[in-house]
């Protein structure tokens, strides 16, 4: 019987959902009118959120004076958040800046950027407030809700005069609509948005709604051009809309269903509704790279992202011939003082390139480097690099290393003038830089080339990929139960966020976290107690990181390829998946009683179970794939001058 009754009330909202985009306008209508309409519709809810934030400080005032319950508070900040909702796209997309440091933005400390001095942000905004009103000390922290309340009144006040004087285009609507479109699913549906009240699903919705609204103001002009798309856009608009109804549990939510039954196809139709009614794409706008392909229509594409925003190169500029050198330089140890250490000495292809150890050995095997090799497949994909994102660009990269006298302990001159004594070196260069005959061979020639070949080991295509785009028919069902975990109960995708499952944060994929997660200094012993010394971003040597919440704040990377990259965390303390999971299942340090100041992982357990546990190891084993990444050299350029350096040089070394 309740299967039943679920079933009925999943018809019903459908039907409800369908009805509510087939708004028809009169006959007469047109592109201009569809626009005016959007304006219309945005401006009723910059009014209606103005409105019940007013009410949300009248009642916050009452609960300070004792005259409100919590419960009373918590309804109103709901109101609150869902009229957010409603406009988020368009707040988003036209200011988004505004929208994270004033509005909805993670409840964590920043600093503010591009001031010669380190200033500190205190976080403010509906995110914050979510975690005061939804914690247990609401009653202790009646003022400080008050203050946050007053304090999005005044800021809201500024950002809706700024957005009542947006003009909007037609290519704004359909852009706001798929960026929001990953937003719900990467950040909405994951409980990024909601760390306290949980409130993923009705928000979603509520957002799916809001940027809905706007798009059929264009189903009337698309019925007239194709009617079949028209007729499948409001079927899938009212099946989201529905799915996202039905009375699920957080926890219980079948994430991945959802992306594929309707979140891509959405992404696809609205692509194709924007083509067919003739609205700019991005690419006829700007020639500049963006950080994912607007023209991509499945979330997890190959080609979602562009690793030619990430290197800011062109595609021109990242050519075979040079891609072909940079895997050469890469396997060749005559870029250390040695000549005996390979770029591949520490990133090995069979290994995902990372090479088995908790830390890399040092040069001539002294000892070893401050941290674990991380993977360099889809390293790509970040704003800055190394564990304490150090270093903004893929090219200097490789200067941390060449002159870490624990890794080549050497300079660019040195390379540069051994380099020239291969002519088969000199050949290579000149075929891949024609353009450029006086850096042919140089440092910059040298780190483009390496830069070229580490932006082209990417990994879109594992068993979860190819179920995702429908390329193959299924995956086991503990896969399915891990990323529905992975994505919702568990956590992981709050800050592992897909579909790189790194620290790039989404919609607009040009930002990268690090977290501080309270990594213990050993797995067993009395160190496994103890906080790992290592300052992480804190030494990053960057006067903006030298703030005391970036102390033993680390670089979120990726899990794909986990299963190859054993051991893990950046000291390399964990042999296993399950021991990471574990670790994570007892809220990391502080969750495992380690005095960790500013941790941003939750100290809460995750109540995972075994089999939870198990899921979640299996949702990530099944990202794995190096296809085309892993084969080594047959043979590496020869030195006629100096024969002794090719003894140790065949098939490169690691």
């Amino acid at each position: 019987m309740k299967a039943t009754l679920t079933g009925l009330l999943y018809l019903t909202l459908l039907l409800m959902a369908t009805h509510f985009i087939s708004f028809v306008p009169p006959k007469a209508y047109t592109a201009a009118e569809a626009l005016r309409n959007v304006r219309a519709e945005f401006q009723t809810a910059l009014t209606k959120l103005d409105e019940t934030a007013a009410a949300y400080e009248a009642t916050a005032n009452a609960f300070v004076r004792g005259e409100a319950n919590a419960e009373a508070l918590q309804k109103v900040h709901s109101q609150t958040r869902l009229a957010y909702k409603s406009l988020e796209f368009l707040l988003e997309y036209n200011d988004r800046e505004a929208v994270k440091k004033y509005l909805n933005g993670p409840p964590l400390l920043s600093v503010e950027p591009k001031v010669p001095e380190v200033r500190i942000i205190e976080p403010v905004g509906l995110q914050v407030l979510d975690e005061l009103v939804y914690g247990e000390n609401s009653q202790a922290e009646q003022e400080e809700i008050l203050r946050l309340v007053r304090q999005f009144n005044k800021d809201f006040s500024k950002v809706k005069a700024f957005q009542e004087g947006v003009v909007l285009q037609h290519r704004f609507v359909f852009e706001a609509f798929r960026y929001q479109l990953v937003r719900i699913f990467t950040l909405g549906l994951t409980g990024f948005d909601t760390p306290g009240s949980g409130a993923a699903l009705p928000e979603a919705r509520q957002s799916l709604e809001g940027a809905a609204k706007a798009l059929m103001a264009y189903f009337p002009l698309l019925e007239q051009i194709d009617a079949q798309l028209a007729t499948d856009c409001r079927l899938e608009l009212g099946s989201a809309i529905a799915a996202l109804s039905q009375p699920a549990d957080f926890n219980d939510f079948r994430r991945l269903q959802f992306l594929k039954k309707h979140l891509n196809p959405l992404l696809k139709l609205s692509l194709e509704a924007q083509k067919n009614l003739e609205v700019e794409l991005l690419s006829e706008i700007t020639d500049r790279p963006q950080a994912w392909n607007y023209e991509a229509d499945n979330l997890f594409s190959d080609e979602f992202l562009n690793p030619s925003y990430y290197t800011n190169l062109s595609d021109a500029a990242q050519s075979e011939e040079r891609i072909a050198l940079g895997r050469m330089l890469f396997y060749d140890p005559i870029l250390s003082a040695n000549n005996e250490r390979s770029c591949a000495s520490c990133h090995h292809p069979d290994k995902a390139f990372t090479d088995g150890l908790p830390r890399s050995m040092a040069l001539n095997g002294e000892g070893s480097i401050q941290r674990n090799a991380p993977t360099l497949i889809n390293s790509v994909y970040a704003e800055h690099y190394f564990y304490d994102l150090r270093e903004p660009n893929l090219e200097r990269q490789v200067k941390h290393v060449v002159r870490d006298e624990k890794e080549f302990n050497t300079d660019f001159l040195e390379i540069v003038d051994k380099l020239k004594q291969s002519a088969a070196y000199r050949s290579l260069f000149a075929s891949a830089y024609p353009e450029h005959p006086q850096y042919q061979i140089s440092k910059w020639s040298i780190s483009n080339a390496l830069a070229c070949y580490v932006a082209d080991l990417r990994s879109f295509n594992s068993p979860f990929d190819q179920y995702v785009r429908g390329e193959r028919e299924a995956v086991a069902a503990e896969v399915e139960r891990g990323f529905d975990l992975f994505m919702g109960k568990a956590n992981c995708g709050t800050c592992h966020f897909a579909p790189t499952f790194n620290g790039t944060v989404p919609p607009y994929f040009q930002e990268s976290e690090s977290e501080v997660l309270g990594v213990p200094a050993a797995a067993q012993g009395p160190d496994s107690l103890a906080l790992d010394p290592d300052p992480g971003r804190f030494a990053s040597y960057k006067p903006i990181d030298q703030t005391p919440f970036y102390l033993h704040s680390f670089k979120t990377v990726t899990v794909r390829n986990a299963a190859l990259t054993a051991p893990y965390m950046h000291n390399g303390i964990y042999q296993s998946l399950e021991e990471v999971v574990e670790f994570y299942n007892k809220g990391g340090g502080a969750g495992m009683g380690i005095e960790v100041p500013y941790q941003t992982l939750p100290d809460t357990p995750l109540e995972l179970s075994e089999q939870e546990v198990k899921d979640l190891v299996a949702f990530m084993e099944a990202l794995t794939d190096t296809t085309g990444m892993t084969a080594v050299p047959a043979q590496l350029p020869a030195f006629e001058t100096h024969p002794d350096w090719n003894k140790r040089r065949v098939g490169g070394t690691y």
